[in-house]
């Protein structure tokens, strides 16, 4: 009897690989399924679905700081969740005592590795749908400015990617599903420890972190913004490739018919990737010299990069991209000089937008107001070179209340004064109640951002502007007429303002007077030792 040999078919070379993509596009509908994925997005959208279900939406958009803004939510909730939901995802066979079937499959350990690797790309393209999407939605709007980087719209999907394979990789290197959460808690600790170490000098450490951290507390024109965007998002791609690679090479190294050939892949694609994050991470700490030169003039001599507009006998002059906000501005300034009598009101005025740029301090040792009289002359000058004597300076931030408030008052303090500056940053007597009804009675933003102010404030109701390091401060005393003021009808305190204007605005009259002239009340003198000096 004579035995037939059955012939064995050898699977093609391509086999690997379609089944690797077989096994990745099933994962990617387990991954978008996943319970901690779906919470994620929800809890990503619900800032903005609250946002637009109660109109508190920003009106005022910067939007090349935005995209940035949802890095930050991005990192700590779509990127936990991939974490986590990768990680989890790998274990599976483990979690579920199967691993041992995995030796009878067509598909070796690094090829199964590869497949949770791709799992993610669908989840990272919905995210990037998502910002692009807040933003696209931002810019339709009025007072939107600026322009989003495309790179930094790349930065949110790219770091859930990273997430993604530092759960895979983890997976790989240890077998339990409590590594994921403690690795995501060690990175929360890590990334407040450099935020501190950012706050108190040493920023370069931000540009190690996965997503992108402002120097500064307010918004800049976009053409001064010193983001290393596209060089940050080349340096988070070689991490991402870096940590795939590892988690391939954990998993086993790929086929190859012998020892040599298989290892020489891996060691390749390593190399590579060490040389693309060390070379892009470094690329980051590169300064732009022309940068840098338009930030010092945006600082010291911002009318070279401004435009300025006429509305009646007001000139407002913005930086480029910031003009959707002229009408806002133009709206507090009416409102301010609305009850002043038309001798001073009628002057013509300038508004400048202001922003410190370059030498902003970031450190905790060094004093904000150590050269403030210094810089504000520097600044009157230029201004007045530009054609714009005894400009109010106005910052770039705008829709919060509390900017249309700080406004205000340098706008009150103009009209009062004849400047928008003061020797000290006290606004005393009379001349600090009259500025603070002045702000309160001017539009429902600037009356809701003053009573923000004064529930903040201890001592004296200041307005503060973080973009100059100026500010303007009224002693409680003073400004409590001025608050109070506010409870009668406007038309009849701005008709008694308006009458004793000229003894109102005396630097030698006290608040008594106004409180007397309006009938409000106002707190006792506080003990010698605890009053303020003014010189206005």
């Amino acid at each position: 009897m004579t035995a037939l040999a059955t012939p064995v078919t050898v699977p093609p070379a391509q086999a690997p690989r379609r089944a690797m993509l077989a096994l990745a596009r099933a994962e990617a509908v387990r991954f978008l399924r996943h319970p901690v994925t779906v919470a994620a997005l929800l809890l990503f959208v619900a800032p903005w679905v609250y946002d637009v279900a109660t109109g508190t939406t920003d009106r005022y958009p910067v939007l090349h700081d935005k995209a940035v803004d949802l890095q930050v939510l991005g990192i700590f909730v779509l990127g936990g969740g991939a974490l986590v939901v990768a990680n989890l995802n790998t274990l599976r066979a483990h979690r579920h005592h199967t691993d041992a079937l995995y030796s009878v499959l067509v598909l070796p350990a690094p090829w199964r590795t590869a497949a949770f690797l791709l799992a993610p790309l669908p989840y990272a393209a919905a995210v990037g749908v998502l910002v692009t999407a807040r933003v696209g939605a931002l810019a339709l709007l009025p007072g939107a400015v600026g322009h989003p980087d495309p790179a930094e719209l790349a930065t949110t999907p790219a770091v859930v990617l990273l997430f993604a394979a530092v759960g895979v990789l983890l997976a790989r290197l240890v077998r339990s599903a409590v590594v994921a959460p403690l690795a995501m808690f060690g990175f929360v600790v890590a990334s407040f420890v450099t935020l501190v170490a950012a706050a108190r000098g040493n920023t370069a450490l931000r540009l190690l972190l996965p997503v992108m951290f402002s120097d500064l507390p307010f918004a800049l024109p976009a053409d001064v913004v010193d983001r290393p965007s596209l060089r940050h998002l080349a340096y988070l791609t070689g991490l991402i490739a870096l940590v795939a690679v590892a988690a391939v090479a954990r998993s086993g190294v790929l086929a190859g018919s012998r020892s040599g050939a298989r290892r020489r892949p891996v060691v390749v694609a390593l190399a590579l990737a060490l040389a693309l994050t060390a070379t892009a991470g470094a690329a980051q700490f590169h300064t732009d010299d022309a940068l840098r030169r338009a930030a010092i003039t945006a600082t010291d001599n911002p009318a070279a990069l401004q435009t300025c507009h006429h509305r009646g006998d007001v000139t407002y002059c913005a930086f480029t991209g910031f003009t959707p906000w002229i009408a806002g501005w133009d709206a507090v300034v009416q409102g301010v000089r609305r009850p002043v009598p038309a001798t001073v009101a009628g002057q013509p005025l300038a508004i400048r937008q202001r922003v410190w740029a370059y030498g902003y301090p970031t450190g905790a040792d060094v004093s904000f107001s150590a050269d403030q009289d210094a810089r504000d002359t520097a600044w009157e000058r230029a201004a007045a070179a530009a054609g714009t004597p005894a400009a109010i300076p106005v910052s770039t931030a705008w829709g919060n209340g509390t900017a249309e408030a700080s406004f205000a008052a340098s706008v009150a303090l103009r009209l009062l004064t004849g400047s928008p500056f003061t020797p000290t940053s006290l606004v005393c007597g009379a001349r600090g109640a009259v500025l603070v009804w002045l702000v309160g009675q001017a539009t429902a933003d600037t009356a809701e951002g003053l009573h923000r102010l004064d529930a903040a404030s201890t001592g004296g109701l200041a307005f503060m502007d973080d973009t100059t390091s100026m500010g303007l401060s009224v002693p409680d005393r003073d400004a409590g007429p001025g608050l109070a003021a506010l409870s009668h009808p406007p038309a009849e305190v701005g008709a008694l303002v308006a009458a004793n204007w000229t003894e109102l605005t005396a630097p030698a009259t006290p608040a008594d007077r106004f409180a007397t002239l309006i009938g409000v009340p106002i707190a006792p003198e506080p003990p010698l030792e605890e009053r303020h000096v003014c010189l206005t």
